[in-house]
């Protein structure tokens, strides 16, 4: 397929898009896309955008409430089970909760396999939910109905993309009676910090599942329990404060260190900035890693975890190292343990 100046192309191989800025004499399109960077491509990794009609998105409808299982009949059934009983000794008056769930598929090697999502409906209400996920530049979103006092596994998430997905969110809405009675919906979002769920303390023994799982607590009717959640997600301003509130974004583990570089791990808030100060902000925690690791003499290499997106940011990390650090080796990193979104630099 030829390609003309002004095209909407979109990338084969990466969740990403663009418009031909212009075309070289040896047949490599430069492509500037979506965060503003000119990118080459080959012809055959390139296909033309085209509009897509839109579809409406289908609403959930009520479904009568399934049988519940005893508790000895739960630990019998199948992984596959739609719905699982949780608790069903509510009163209208009780504290109740609705969570999600990261349960290791092998619980054995938390830190390694692949992840199960779960939702979870610790109430005495039926929920109807959207459960969204970015992927990409856009979102999939899936619609279901979850009964009092069940959970339900929404997904299992490859371990390889985990470092791709930065939240996940749920609308929720309450009702009772066939949903003839209906309270007030809440929209709730979980951060993903994809280098925690390589680390196996961070997978806590709970109430819903016989192994240990990161779970997360979405929405409570407790006042004193929702005043801590929401303290906790949004701490009070520094009014001192000039910079982006940072994260510490680094952990060493022997004589490695691992650096994630997503914005989620670096900033608290980043919204008003621009596509160039994030890169630059990404780039310059890049080089204090960097410089930090070859002074200190336990450091010997360092896992910088870029992800894969549109490749921007690997590429400039690349660049950098070959000009900058040109004395020390890198490679890919594990490809098993975060599936080709990082770089091995070997400061030592």
């Amino acid at each position: 397929m030829k390609f003309k100046k002004g095209d909407k192309v979109r990338f084969l191989n990466e969740n990403d898009h663009g418009t031909v800025a212009r075309v070289l004499e040896n047949g490599t399109i430069m492509v500037l896309n979506s965060d503003d960077f000119e990118v080459p491509a080959r012809a055959a990794d390139l296909i033309l955008d085209l509009p897509m009609t839109p579809q409406r998105t289908p609403q959930p409808e009520p479904q009568k409430p399934e049988p519940k299982p005893t508790t000895a009949q739960s630990k019998t059934q199948p992984k596959e089970r739609k719905f699982v009983d949780v608790d069903a000794n509510h009163n209208d008056d009780d504290i109740f909760e609705i969570l999600s769930a990261f349960v290791p598929a092998d619980p054995h090697k938390p830190e390694e396999c692949d992840l199960d999502l779960y939702l979870i409906n610790d109430s005495p209400y039926q929920l109807a939910y959207n459960y969204i996920k970015p992927v990409g530049k856009a979102f999939a979103m899936h619609t279901g109905i979850l009964e009092p006092d069940t959970k339900e596994l929404l997904e299992t998430i490859p371990r390889m993309d985990l470092t791709q997905i930065a939240f996940v969110k749920f609308q929720i809405l309450f009702a009772k009676n066939g949903f003839g009675s209906i309270i007030q919906p809440k929209e709730c979002e979980v951060k993903i910090h994809a280098s925690k769920f390589f680390q196996q303390s961070y997978y806590k023994t709970n109430d819903f599942f016989d192994e240990k799982a990161v779970v997360n607590s979405l929405y409570t009717n407790s006042p004193m329990a929702e005043a801590v959640k929401n303290l906790t997600d949004n701490p009070l301003p520094n009014k001192d404060a000039a910079q982006p509130i940072t994260k510490k974004s680094s952990k060493p583990q022997g004589d490695k260190e691992i650096v994630d570089l997503h914005l989620v791990e670096l900033l608290d808030d980043e919204r008003g900035m621009t596509p160039k100060e994030k890169l630059d902000y990404q780039m310059n925690t890049f080089r204090q890693k960097m410089d930090e690791a070859i002074k200190n003499p336990h450091i010997k290499k360092v896992v910088f975890i870029h992800g894969k997106g549109n490749g921007t940011l690997k590429l400039e990390i690349r660049k950098e190292l070959d000009r900058k650090y040109r004395r020390y080796t890198y490679q890919d990193a594990s490809f098993e343990e975060y599936g080709g979104g990082a770089t091995l630099v070997y400061v030592k």
